[in-house]
């Protein structure tokens, strides 16, 4: 069975890049390429062409990462 879930983003990004620097001013440069025991994330893509950056789990919640970005568990 499959489910379909819908995020609403609290902010857009024009490009995967700029969504990816986001992340980096709020959590580090290392984060995002594993360092420093960040949860994992993910940049989706909003129906109207721009960006998001996505985190997973309860690690996410655990950090205050869900007050800045979307987070799914």
């Amino acid at each position: 069975m499959a489910y379909q879930v819908e995020l609403t983003p609290n902010k857009t990004y024009a490009t995967r890049e700029n969504a990816i620097k986001a992340v980096e001013k709020k959590l580090g440069p290392c984060q995002t390429t594993g360092g420093g025991g960040v949860p994992w994330f993910f940049i989706h893509t909003h129906t109207d062409g721009r960006f998001f950056p996505v985190f997973i789990g309860e690690r996410a919640l655990q950090a205050g990462i869900h007050h800045h970005f979307n987070v799914v568990a």
